[in-house]
């Protein structure tokens, strides 16, 4: 007897997003997966009296989209932070804090956190604790610079958390700044892994805010994502086991309805052994349906506004020409991961914006993989690189020639981070940044996600905004200033980025990395049904109204949700 549709779509345009970019008028879906993908007259064998019948009135139908690089932990464990207006003048944003905290009395708000500043506000001495100090000193402040990559202390943080001096390089984050006489001036460059210090904050103020992730603080980001018409994420830094439990047990209550990709951070090349163990650790104990970790992640450097990205030229404002930022691991260490994460049939998300840390990337890699496979074994692993802002010309043809895997944050395509890079990379180099079109015309296989890392940035999620922000190169929330840039276009204006391009990346080469590709990514027979209907065929419309394409619908493995 012939197997029965739970569902049969018809009159649509239905976008497969397969090798042949082809559309079919019609879907039959039974339980979980594509029985039929053509046309109505195909599809209508299989066709029974339970049978529901959806028309779809012509609308356009894509996949379900995938978003390679994101932060819903992290997003969650923002929540109870102050979301901050946008300020150009550092003394309107300090007024702005000192009023609310007036408001807001020292045993109703014990800590002041806020989100999200710009770095466009200082030069590369960065700001100084004293000048928050000014406005609010009865209470610890910590401002978060929008990258989340540093944030700004005033002198009660840092006493609080015990912190007198300068702890020297250590090799480890976070790193305090200090001035010519060696005093902290209250700058911290990336603070993501300083967790043990604002603990000893914590504890010293008799006081501890809600940051712990759980599926009530969750659960927004998720909906919202899943409106957008995301059904799959990874998760930039899975933040810790509880975090790992917390998708695990979602997914067995049937409350995630989408894919969950962990990721395991490397906090240095010392602890590559630890890393490895928690993260078979997890993944014994939290491996379900839609649950999985197989990626370790690394920041090989910083970020190209702050000047501790890798650069392959001294900074642009370092008259000695001494000074090429900051690169986390030598090459020889990031071979040496690469062997033992190939051997462990383990995969590697590496942050990298500079060009001495891609170029640094990919030789690890090519001499990994060329002594892999001279030795006669198998190179069993992906290595994605995540942001990848400035690649030096003659690397471009690299990550198709080697088969690295590129995924790049669409919504900053339009100079979402000011100008505040120019200062260290000179305007000719800030000029190249962000074009993936060489890549792309060599056969690179590059994804998409949004790195959306806090509430003050969440809204950005949504694919659709970043996509129209790749496809014009222009901010719509934070454009450049027009007077210096024609239109507001971010240059280069040739590295505009085409929407069948995103869609692909959102959708079959995106399941690449979750190595999920067999299941999910495009409309197939055997595939996993999950499909967006949308209000508009963003295939016709203007790059400018790509914002406003909104799905009417979302099915998760043959559900609606």
């Amino acid at each position: 007897m012939k197997q029965q549709a739970d569902k049969i779509l018809y009159n649509g345009h239905i976008y497969k997003s397969d090798c042949k970019q082809g559309y079919a008028e019609a879907v039959a879906v039974l339980n979980d997966k594509f029985i039929c993908v053509g046309s109505l007259e195909s599809c209508e064998t299989f066709k029974g009296e339970r049978t529901q019948l959806i028309d779809l009135k012509g609308r356009l139908v894509l996949p379900g989209f995938i978003d390679g690089h994101t932060h819903p932990g992290t997003v969650a464990k923002s929540r109870w932070r102050v979301q901050m207006p946008v300020f150009d003048d550092m003394h309107e944003l300090l007024s702005w804090v000192k009023n609310y905290c007036e408001e807001h009395p020292v045993n109703e708000v014990p800590y002041f956190f806020g989100e999200c500043y710009s770095q466009d506000m200082f030069d590369e001495k960065g700001p100084r604790k004293e000048w928050i100090d000014e406005y609010v000193s009865d209470r610890p402040v910590r401002l978060q610079d929008f990258t989340d990559h540093a944030c700004w202390y005033n002198s009660k943080a840092l006493e609080l958390m015990g912190i007198k001096k300068n702890p020297g390089e250590t090799g480890a984050v976070p790193f305090f700044i200090s001035d010519e006489t060696g005093e902290l001036t209250g700058w911290v460059k990336e603070p993501l892994l300083g967790e043990e210090l604002e603990e000893t904050l914590y504890q010293n103020l008799g006081w501890h805010p809600p940051t712990e992730v759980t599926e009530e603080s969750v659960a927004p980001f998720l909906d919202f994502l899943r409106s957008c018409g995301v059904i799959a994420v990874l998760d930039g830094i899975t933040e810790g086991e509880e975090s790992m439990k917390l998708f695990y047990d979602m997914d067995n209550a049937g409350k995630l309805n989408m894919y969950y990709e962990g990721t395991c951070l490397l906090k240095r090349y010392s602890k590559l052994d630890q890393c490895i163990a928690t993260l078979r650790e997890w993944q014994k104990k939290y491996t379900s349906k839609h649950v999985r970790i197989h990626t370790v992640k690394f920041f090989l450097d910083g970020t190209n506004e702050m000047g501790n990205s890798a650069s392959l030229e001294p900074h642009y404002n370092d008259s000695a020409r001494t000074n090429y930022g900051k690169i986390n691991m030598t090459e020889k260490e990031l071979t040496n991961v690469l062997l033992r994460l190939n051997e462990e049939k383990l995969d590697l998300h590496i942050h990298v914006v500079g060009d001495r840390g891609f170029q640094t990337a990919c030789n690890a890699y090519e001499k990994a993989k060329y002594q892999v496979e001279a030795a006669g074994k198998t190179w069993r692993i992906y290595m994605e690189l995540a942001h990848c802002e400035l690649v030096h010309p003659s690397d471009m043809v690299r990550p198709a020639k080697l088969g690295i895997i590129i995924n790049w944050s669409c919504h900053w395509a339009g100079g979402y981070f000011g100008e505040a890079a120019i200062d260290y990379l000179g305007l000719d180099r800030w000029n190249t940044m962000y074009d993936f079109t060489k890549m792309i015309e060599t056969g690179a296989i590059v994804t998409y996600g949004s790195d959306v890392i806090g509430m003050c940035e969440a809204h950005r999620g949504n694919p659709w905004f970043g996509m129209e922000i790749s496809a014009t190169r222009v901010d719509l929330e934070n454009p450049l200033d027009p007077a210096k840039y024609s239109g507001s276009v971010r240059p280069p204006k040739n590295a505009k980025l085409s929407v069948t391009e995103m869609i692909k990346g959102y959708t079959r080469f995106g399941a690449i990395p979750f190595r999920l590709e067999n299941k999910i990514g495009t409309i197939e027979v055997g595939k996993q049904a999950h499909l967006i209907v949308l209000n508009k065929n963003i295939f016709e419309i203007p790059d400018t109204e790509i914002h406003t394409v909104e799905p009417e619908a979302v099915m998760f493995e043959g559900e609606f949700i």
